[in-house]
């Protein structure tokens, strides 16, 4: 069976503020920075080109539903000329 006592506390525990740990764990959690270079560059998208792909995919996506469109018209239209002449022959 093993010994699991604690180990002894020492007699002096320095006062300690809580600002200061606040602060040093603040510094710590921060990103060293580099001079000459925006923050924004790393973390933020651009917007401008996320704008333009997002542009150019509703456009895409636009254009092949007016192609949809077209040949649905197409097909429906082919579809009422072949009812019209089973009608017409008297079927």
């Amino acid at each position: 069976m093993h010994d699991l006592s604690l180990p002894e506390l020492p007699g002096y525990i320095p006062s300690v503020d809580i600002q200061e740990l606040r602060r040093q764990e603040y510094l710590d959690s921060r990103l060293p920075s580099m001079p000459g270079v925006s923050i924004e560059k790393y973390f933020m998208t651009d917007r401008q080109a996320e704008a333009a792909a997002l542009a150019e995919a509703i456009g895409i996506a636009y254009e092949e539903d007016r192609q949809r469109a077209i040949i649905m018209r197409a097909k429906m239209r082919a579809e009422e000329r072949i009812a019209q002449r089973y009608a017409e022959e008297g079927y």
